[in-house]
């Protein structure tokens, strides 16, 4: 996997958004010892943890809930 693809995929991998054949591949380059993306990938940290101190946290209705979850769970596979 080049380091060119993996660009858009720090955040989503942090946020485990990622499908898992993607997120194995992200973090066997990781593991690889990639010094470029390791940094990105601090980088990426940084910017979604200071993305989180400014988000509200909110409760989905009971009716929507469900809906959520499931969304989710087809979009990790």
């Amino acid at each position: 996997m080049g380091c060119y693809y993996l660009e858009d995929l720090f955040e989503l991998f942090l946020l485990g958004a990622l499908a898992v054949e993607s997120a194995a591949d992200l973090r066997a380059h990781l593991e690889a010892g990639c010094a470029t993306c390791q940094q990105r990938v601090r980088d990426a940290a940084l910017t979604v943890y200071l993305l989180s101190l400014g988000a509200k946290s909110r409760r989905p209705s009971s009716k929507l809930k469900p809906q959520l979850l499931q969304r989710l769970r087809k979009g990790r596979g």
